[in-house]
């Protein structure tokens, strides 16, 4: 489940528990003292009017002196918000009065009771009113304040808490893993095994780790690779360098021969020292260098020169351009071209005796599919998803002889992508391979 669908659970859960508690437990309480400081203040009322109607029986009918009129209102609450108006018999207003809380301009008052009291001379009118900040004075009100607040806080809290929980867990595992990883530890394990967000980092940090590891141990085979394939022909070629020196060689076409040895094993040595320099060009990301390439002329160039040693050793090679004469494309030619030879290369190396090689180029909607496919040994199908992984070799002996360090389709791979390309191969092992790229005819503008 998704961290997302968690916390909305989560949310629902809180705020139903919120609602269940406040109904079994709150909504009793509150009710009853909303119930409690009605009746207070209906008793405050009532107990006020009735304290002006004894004073009104106890003065006189006809009010003769307004100091009397005033003893109406003596002793009553000036706290409740109340306005008192008596009137005579005709309806004249002789006097009246508004409590000390009440201000008559202030809007959203509301009257909430009314008594009147009259005898043969005068008639009095006690109305009572209320307001928000009245309201929101009571204790019930308070108490429904205080529960509204509260459960947004503990709805917050709880949250908060489970959040942190679902976080932490995920995050100390990797503060952990990682911490092994900066030891030196490759094989790592977590113990977080939800099937959320951060379990799908995890894993996908476990892929990475994994990658270092393979890399680096690819990385430590490689350098052995490369420290013998570098001492093989030097030792090679201080042999017969240090034999010729000698002057006891008197036979020149013995020295014709040990002279060719001697180029062969320098070719070598440069071909080793030009896949390195071309993997850390293709790792610190050089700018292409885009041209203008007639197709059709420059696979025939390619063809040909392979036509030359797939004939040395001893492969039939063929080719098929389906692709107009008058197509350019834009690319980088040496680097195209370095793709090519690479598969090629490969083709002749893994190929078995008297094997064939077939070269294509197909041109599609957008782009050109070129393949490369061989009638060798083949690659295991366990084999094909690390091939072009860095540094790796499949075959430690058969890279060895050939001076392969793993990095040559890695390289490809990675100038195909830069092209905006693809790369793919497909494979059955005792039967061949086929090595298969495509190319857009056009480069996207920078």
């Amino acid at each position: 489940m998704s961290i997302r669908k968690k916390l909305f659970l989560s949310f629902l859960i809180v705020v139903l528990f919120n609602l269940v508690a406040y109904k079994v437990v709150f909504e009793h309480i509150i009710v009853d003292q909303l119930k409690t400081d009605r009746h207070e203040q209906f008793k405050r009322e009532r107990d006020a009017a009735e304290q002006v109607q004894i004073n009104q029986l106890l003065r006189s009918n006809h009010f003769k002196d307004p100091t009397e009129i005033r003893e109406l209102t003596k002793a009553l609450p000036e706290d409740l918000m109340y306005k008192i108006t008596v009137t005579d018999s005709n309806g004249n207003q002789i006097f009246d009065k508004v409590s000390q809380a009440f201000n008559p301009e202030e809007a959203g008052s509301k009257s909430v009771s009314e008594y009147h009291y009259e005898n043969e001379s005068l008639h009095t009118i006690i109305r009572f009113y209320t307001n928000d900040s009245d309201i929101l004075a009571s204790k019930g009100m308070t108490m429904i304040v205080i529960y509204i607040y509260g459960s947004i806080l503990l709805v917050g809290l709880v949250l908060i808490y489970i959040l942190a929980r679902w976080i932490l867990r995920p995050v100390n595992e990797l503060t952990r893993v990682t911490q092994e990883i900066k030891s030196g530890k490759r094989h790592i394990s977590f113990s977080y095994n939800r099937n959320d967000e951060f379990a799908q980092l995890l894993s996908s940090f476990t892929d990475m780790v994994e990658q270092l590891r393979i890399s680096e141990e690819r990385q430590q085979e490689v350098i052995s690779a490369i420290a013998h394939d570098i001492r093989t022909p030097l030792t090679t070629i201080k042999g017969y360098a240090s034999y010729i020196s000698t002057g006891r060689v008197t036979d020149l076409q013995m020295i014709r021969r040990q002279v060719s040895k001697i180029e062969q094993n320098a070719a070598d040595l440069d071909r080793l020292l030009y896949e390195l320099q071309d993997y850390t060009q293709q790792s610190t990301d050089i700018p292409l260098t885009i041209s203008r390439i007639h197709l059709r002329r420059f696979m025939q160039n390619i063809a040909e020169d392979y036509k030359v040693k797939a004939k040395e050793a001893r492969l039939h090679f063929q080719w098929k351009f389906r692709v107009s004469s008058e197509l350019y494309i834009e690319a980088d030619e040496p680097k195209l071209r370095r793709v090519l030879e690479n598969l090629l290369n490969n083709a002749i190396y893994y190929n078995k005796p008297k094997g064939a090689i077939l070269l294509t180029c197909d041109q599609r909607e957008r782009h050109l599919l070129f393949s490369v496919i061989d009638k060798g040994e083949g690659i295991a199908e366990d084999e094909l998803e690390k091939i072009f992984t860095k540094f790796y070799r499949a075959d430690e002996s058969r890279n060895r002889n050939n001076g392969g360090t793993g990095l040559g389709l890695s390289i490809c791979q990675s100038i195909v992508s830069r092209h905006h390309g693809q790369m793919s191969v497909s494979s059955k092992l005792g039967e061949g391979s086929c090595f298969s790229f495509t190319i857009p005819f056009y480069q996207p503008k920078s």
